[in-house]
Order: structure tokens, then C-alpha cells, then sequence
């Protein structure tokens, strides 16, 4: 019975070792978007939003971000379209777009994430944000954009938001073509080779944009 009750035990041990690996291996072959559940509490977003509207420092900075999505979701709970809407009035956004201006590193941070969860106008309205900062802070951008360029949004868009030049510029192609090539000069005064590689990128990008805009003259 001693031998019998031990062998037991052996053979239960490698049942689970082997039950293991397949279940690491079963996980590791679903895309990445599934392997964990991200969940967005639409609720819990709007509670850290507000709060940092409110008041718009460090420290609640970086508690809306952490309330924010890193990547990709597959569940939400909560009205969405209602929390978009109060989080992009002009009552509200304003705030994050002056902090993301001024160059506060969480608030870029937060646009990015940002670009997750929003659609349409509100995806037109952080990437024409980032366009600001682009020009206006290009090494914080390329560091955000290299954090984030593996995400949900660039993924789907296929493209780095990085030429997006927002409403009001459709009657004025050379004042896009301007506002382009700006971006392009901001982004060849970043030296650090950590980010040629995705600064090219962007700059291919950019005059991919430009000739575009010169199709229409």
C-alpha cells in the first residue's frame, strides 16, 4: 500500500507538471489582446478624470493613468459614449490638452492610453494634441511613442500619430504642408540613437502626409 499510495503521488505530479505546460503553451499561442482579460471601468476612469480636472497634479495625474488601459480591451463596464463625451467637453479637456502642452510627461503618457478607448472626433482631438507636441517637445514625444507603439490604436491605424493635423486645415493645404514639415524639423533635432530608428519612421511618415497635401494644390 506505502508503494502503490507514493507512485500515486509521482504520477498526480506529473499530471499537473504536463497540465501546466499546456495550459502556459495554450496561452502563449492566443493573440495578446486575449491572453488577459482588460477590463475598462468606465466609472472608475471618470471618478480619476474628474479629479484631475480639478486639479491637475502629480499625483492625480498619475492616478488617471493608472485608471486608464495600457493596451487593448475586451470588456467595459459602464456608458462609454456618456464618459467620452463629458471627458472631451470644453469644460474638460482643455485641462489634460495644457498640461500635454506644457510638457508634462503623465499627461502625453495619458493621451496615448487615451487613444485606446476613443473613436472618431475624440481619437481626431488627442492626435491633434499630439501633433502639438511633436513640434513643440519631439524627444518627449519619440520616448512616449516608442513606449507605446505596439499598442491597440497604432496597431489598428497602422500608422504613428504623428501627422495629424485636426479640423481646419482641409481648405489650407500649404499650410499643412508648413505645419508638416515643422514637425519634421523638430523631430531631426532629437540626437539620441535609442530613437532613429522610430524618428525616421515618422518622418517617412510625415512626408508621405506632405505629398498628400501637395496632390490636392
Amino acid at each position: 500500500m506505502k508503494i502503490d499510495s507514493t507512485l500515486r503521488k509521482r504520477m498526480c505530479l506529473v499530471i499537473f507538471a504536463f497540465l501546466g505546460v499546456a495550459a502556459c503553451n495554450f496561452a502563449q499561442s492566443l493573440p495578446r489582446e486575449l491572453q488577459d482579460e482588460q477590463v475598462l471601468h468606465w466609472d472608475r476612469v471618470l471618478k480619476a478624470y474628474d479629479t484631475y480636472v480639478d486639479y491637475p497634479s502629480p499625483d492625480n495625474a498619475k492616478a488617471l493613468l493608472a485608471a486608464l488601459p495600457a493596451d487593448s480591451i475586451n470588456k467595459e463596464s459602464g456608458d462609454g459614449n456618456a464618459a467620452l463625451k463629458h471627458m472631451f467637453s470644453s469644460d474638460n479637456y482643455p485641462i489634460l490638452l495644457e498640461e500635454a502642452w506644457c510638457a508634462d510627461r503623465v499627461a502625453i503618457e495619458i493621451l496615448f492610453r487615451l487613444l485606446n478607448i476613443c473613436d472618431g472626433l475624440y481619437t481626431e482631438n488627442v492626435e491633434t494634441t499630439l501633433g502639438w507636441v511633436v513640434r513643440d517637445q519631439p524627444l518627449l514625444f519619440l520616448e512616449m511613442l516608442l513606449a507605446y507603439k505596439d499598442t491597440y490604436h497604432v496597431r489598428m491605424a497602422q500608422e504613428y500619430p504623428v501627422s495629424f493635423i485636426g479640423i481646419g486645415h482641409n481648405l489650407h493645404p500649404k499650410a499643412a504642408i508648413y505645419i508638416l514639415e515643422k514637425r519634421i524639423e523638430a523631430l531631426e533635432t532629437v540626437k539620441d540613437p535609442k530613437y532613429a530608428e522610430i524618428k525616421e519612421a515618422c518622418i517617412k511618415q510625415l512626408r508621405r502626409a506632405i505629398d498628400v497635401e501637395r496632390e490636392i494644390l
